[in-house]
């Protein structure tokens, strides 16, 4: 794509020019504002959740990289404020934005009925034949939510071991075929609603739009990602868990509370795939903001456009959730949870990611952010 071109060949400019920052380069908060961020992490990782948490804030003129906590309670190693974490639904914006590029080269069209692509699929769903791109994007599609079967979680306490000992538990990698995963959790349940009816999210959308992407761009899931988004971003720590080998380690992701704490670093939920199985760092997530957000995805500003505007009840655009005056996603899988938002009011990117799945950084994220309101809005 032009696009890809463009930015491949901006990145090498910037490599041999020796600039690589790509906010002007935005300096450090004044002392007292990271004083105050620094104090809200510290103060929440204090308490019994998360263990530990980082935050990223790029603005346009001030930019705050910051880590607290543990990233291993086995021997209290400090969070990194580089650390990787799985982040669970952001996943869906990367999967939204491949099958947004591929609609600007006329590979498909958003309207587009899913049976064009996954015939043999389609006509195991209901409505399969009036289904579209579309509405898979928006969660219009009325398909029932695979994580919601009776069977799911069951079979990963099934399938997990545990080791009582040392306080862990473990599912190992296995690359599942995302058709046997519609046969077990999806394929003989009723419509929850006509497409678009309503609006209800449901995983099995995303997990359908990462099956059109490999059929429409004839190349595994993996591979889009990278030669659609990591490479031409210059994106260097994100991966898909299990499907792919791991370029940085994941740092330790706990569940329960208090004296029972359980390690699931090792559970590896990965049936999540396209709707959820990303690895990825604050660095690299505030990086795909800006090129997302910017523009620098996609040739057309339409596409942007489009992604970013809620259908009528709802908030959600395209693989993008929409309030409170941001706009991005939330993620969340055993032992992560995951927020990453872009306010376009003050063209500031923030990264808030704990490695515990039971507390809520969106919760938290007024709080650590209001030391900076002033001078972000000072700015516009």
């Amino acid at each position: 794509m032009i696009k890809q071109l463009i930015l491949s060949l901006t990145l090498i400019l910037l490599v041999l020019t020796g600039c690589t920052t790509t906010q002007n380069d935005p300096q450090a908060f004044p002392p007292d504002v990271v004083a105050a961020i620094q104090t809200e992490m510290d103060d929440l990782t204090a308490g019994e959740m998360p263990p530990g948490m980082i935050v990223w804030i790029d603005a346009p003129e001030n930019r705050f990289e910051g880590a607290s906590g543990f990233a291993n309670l086995n021997d209290n190693t400090p969070m990194p404020p580089e650390g990787a974490f799985r982040i669970g639904s952001i996943t869906k914006m990367f999967t939204a934005t491949v099958i947004l590029q591929l609609a600007e080269d006329g590979v498909l069209t958003l309207d587009d009925p899913l049976a064009l692509w996954l015939p043999e699929v389609a006509a195991q769903l209901p409505y399969g034949d009036q289904i579209t791109l579309r509405h898979l994007l928006t969660h219009t599609s009325g398909l029932f939510n695979v994580v919601e079967h009776e069977a799911y979680y069951a079979d990963i306490f099934t399938e997990m071991e545990v080791d009582e000992a040392a306080g862990s538990v473990t599912l190992p990698c296995v690359q599942r075929d995302p058709h046997d995963t519609l046969a077990r959790y999806v394929y003989g349940q009723d419509a929850l609603f006509e497409p678009g009816e309503r609006w209800r999210y449901s995983n099995t959308n995303y997990t359908l739009l990462g099956m059109v992407i490999e059929a429409a761009a004839a190349m595994p899931l993996v591979e889009a990602y990278r030669t659609h988004i990591y490479e031409p971003l210059g994106m260097t720590s994100t991966f898909l868990d299990c499907y792919e080998e791991p370029v940085i380690d994941v740092v330790h992701g706990y569940t329960g509370d208090g004296d029972v704490m359980t390690d699931v670093t090792e559970l590896h939920e990965s049936v999540g795939w396209s709707a959820g199985g990303l690895v990825s760092t604050a660095p690299d997530l505030t990086t795909f903001a800006r090129g997302l957000f910017g523009g620098a995805l996609f040739d057309e500003p339409e596409s942007l456009a489009a992604m970013t505007t809620a259908v009528p009840g709802s908030s959600y655009g395209l693989g993008v959730m929409l309030r409170g005056g941001y706009m991005g996603h939330a993620g969340g899988i055993a032992g992560f949870r995951s927020v990453l938002n872009y306010a376009p009011e003050t063209d500031t990117v923030v990264v808030m990611l704990y490695n515990h799945d039971a507390t809520d950084p969106e919760a938290s994220l007024a709080d650590v952010m209001t030391p900076a309101l002033s001078l972000l809005r000072a700015a516009e």
